[in-house]
Formats: C-alpha cells, structure tokens, sequence
C-alpha cells in the first residue's frame, strides 16, 4: 500500500510499505480521508514530537476486524482517533473508533476530530454562555473554537488573522468582529471593545509568542487564557501583570468526541464549511504541507489516499 513517510524536517515522502494487519482487538480501516493538523504541520517543519501524532484526523471504512473486536463489523463507516493515517489503509484499536452515523457524509467525518479538539479546550476551560472571548488566530484550531462557543450560546466573539482569507472565513461563519493583529493593536482594540473591562475568556490558536501576549493583556481583571496553540520555541512572560491581574492561563491538549458530536447533531455545527481542499496522498508534501507553510489560501486540507 502508499504511505506518506516522515524521513526528517520538510521530508515526507510516499513509499509503497507493507498493509498493516490488524491484532485481536484492532480493526483494519480503508481510509477515505486524512485531515493535515497543524501539529503534524509543526512536525513536518520542525521535527516529531515525543509522542508523534503524524496523521490522525482519519475517516474510513473497516475492511477486517480482529477476533476480538465487539462493538464493530467490516462495512462499518468510522472516525479513527489514531497516527499513522496518511495511507491507504490503517489498523487501529477497537477503543479509539467512532461510528458514523448512516447520514453523515465523508467530509464532516473527516473534520469531527479537530471540533473533539475545541469541545475539551471549551469544556476544560469552563467557558459560559455569557462569556465574552477573544480567539487569536482564524486558523482551523480558532474556527473549530468559533463554531463551538457558538454552539454553546457565547453571543461575543471577537477574532484576529494576519490573513486576509481566514479574516474573511471567520466573518463568514458568524465572528462578532475580527481584525488584523498587525493595524490594531489586541489589547487596546478589545479594551475598546469592552469599554477597557476586557474579554473573559482569551485563547490562543496559533502557538506563537505575539498571539498569547494579546491574549494576556486583553482578559479582564481575573480574566482566563486558554492556550489550544502549539509552541515550538519559549515564550518570555511578564509575570508581574499576570500575577497583580490574576490571571488563570491553562493548556489543553486532548479531544471529547461525544461533546462535537451533541453540537452536529443537536445544534448544526458544520465542521466542514473550513475545507478549502482535498488532495491525493502523492500530493501531500508539494500540494498540502509546502502550500500551508506558504501561508496561501488555503485553510484545512484533507488527504485522499
């Protein structure tokens, strides 16, 4: 079978490897789809991290199952929470598998694992209906957050995006306002904003250190950050103003599948509206990893293998 296989930094390349099979409890999924996260962007352009999740926003339909396996049968559609999917086929075991419902298409499968990413960020992050949030960054990570506060009753939103077309995205999926970090300047445009009280809730999507200053100066007094963005170098904090505001900051760094699914199918999320591109598996690296590095228009990209 293909596989796209991480030699090093800007090196994945699709090499014929041997069909995995799968073990007593595990299944053996085709996959159909394979959404490119950006930690396996950071990956590519910064090496693996420890516990590497190289692909793993995967949809598929199981092919065999182990002797064991007990809840699933071949035929069955399913949402694979599990590494290693940027190939045409997958073993994975029976307790990382989601159903898919009969009336659920392949694309909105292929996003529900980044909105299981925003359910446990909002859900850790005990954000209220009557909150008020700043997300910086419209990037997949900060869109998947706007449906789900939405999905909760957050009525205020506020958003920033160096880019024009995920500026625009952001707008078009309901942000209250959404601005350029860069023309105005976060903390003294949400200050405005918010008559100089400030958000309740900042988090950060990008993982970069300008990002999560904005967020820390723009909470109110006793305000939370949340951090969902991925960093790959140290952030200098000013710890004399997180400490005198009290400020609560807390990562988040795990999925609730059940909770994305409530918000599809109690309250009409549609993960979906943020593909901008499907691309074949031989195409990975030159059409999916080098054109988000280039920061072009593209917004989430799923592979097809």
């Amino acid at each position: 079978m293909k596989k796209a296989v991480y030699h090093g930094i800007r090196d994945v390349r699709v090499e014929e490897v041997d069909e995995p099979n799968p073990g007593a409890q595990e299944v053996k999924i085709r996959i159909q789809y394979c959404g490119i996260c950006g930690s396996d962007l950071h990956e590519y352009l910064h090496g693996p991290f420890p516990q590497s999740p190289f692909g793993h926003e995967a949809c598929g339909k199981i092919v065999e199952a182990g002797p064991a396996v007990k809840e699933f049968q071949v035929g069955d559609r399913v949402i694979a929470f599990a590494k290693g999917a940027y190939a045409e086929y997958l073993a994975c075991p029976e307790e990382r598998l989601l159903k898919i419902p009969p009336h659920m298409g392949w694309e909105r499968a292929a996003v529900v694992e980044p909105l299981a990413g925003a359910a446990y960020a909002i859900e850790q992050g005990a954000v209220k209906a009557s909150d008020t949030v700043l997300i910086a960054g419209a990037g997949p990570v900060g869109l998947m957050l706007l449906l789900g506060l939405q999905a909760i009753g957050v009525k205020t939103v506020y958003m920033t995006d160096l880019l024009e077309n995920r500026r625009k995205k952001a707008e078009e999926l309901g942000a209250t306002l959404v601005f350029n970090p860069l023309e105005n300047k976060t903390s003294a445009k949400i200050k405005e904003l918010t008559s100089g009280r400030g958000v309740d809730v900042a988090i950060e999507a990008v993982g970069v250190e300008s990002s999560l200053k904005d967020c820390l100066t723009s909470v109110r007094y006793k305000g939370k950050v949340i951090v969902q963005g991925i960093f790959t170098d140290r952030v200098p904090i000013h710890m004399l103003g997180f400490v005198t505001r009290e400020t609560t900051m807390m990562g988040t760094n795990s999925i609730n599948p059940s909770l994305a699914m409530d918000w599809i199918e109690l309250k009409g999320v549609k993960p979906e509206s943020m593909i901008t591109r499907i691309i074949a598996l031989e195409q990975i690296a030159t059409e999916g990893f080098e054109i988000l590095v280039g920061k072009k228009e593209e917004i989430k990209i799923l592979v097809e293998p």
